[in-house]
């Protein structure tokens, strides 16, 4: 039995690690987008209350992770945008209150009650400090039709 755990770790964690991906930066139309979920409270007094309490756990979720996705993009002169908000609590507190007030684009509401979110921030509204020095990936060049065979 213990001889199947490492397989099975490898195989796992690398399907959990993807599955927590909800957020990105689609640099072509310059916007932090995320996503959140929020089951709904079982001992609400109704659908619509616990539904109410879903959404706001879904938007605390998106907005969180839209500042996780954020503090992992990279800066123009090397450093991320996470190192740069760890030493300025001013600059930190300026994306947080621009992130809080990220509303939802796409809405789907599920059967249960429960809810998931998409938000999106356009980058040009984050302060200036991050706006003006993020850098964008290098783009992958397609690879040719005959590449990697012999």
């Amino acid at each position: 039995m213990s001889r199947w755990l490492p397989l099975a770790l490898m195989v796992l964690v690398p399907l959990a690690a993807r599955a927590d991906a909800s957020g990105e930066i689609d640099w072509e139309r310059r916007v932090l987008k995320a996503t959140g979920q929020g089951a709904p409270d079982l001992n609400a007094p109704s659908i619509a209350v616990a539904r109410l309490g879903a959404e706001r756990t879904a938007l605390e979720t998106a907005q969180r992770n839209a500042l996780e996705t954020l503090q992992g993009a990279a800066l123009e002169n090397g450093g991320t945008v996470g190192a740069l908000l760890q030493n300025d609590g001013a600059l930190r507190s300026k994306v947080q209150a621009k992130l809080r007030a990220a509303r939802a684009v796409k809405t789907h509401y599920y059967s249960d009650g429960g809810v998931s979110l998409n938000v999106e921030v356009p980058l040009d509204q984050l302060p200036a400090e991050i706006a003006g020095k993020l850098k964008a990936p290098a783009p992958i060049p397609p690879s040719s039709p005959g590449a990697g065979t012999k």
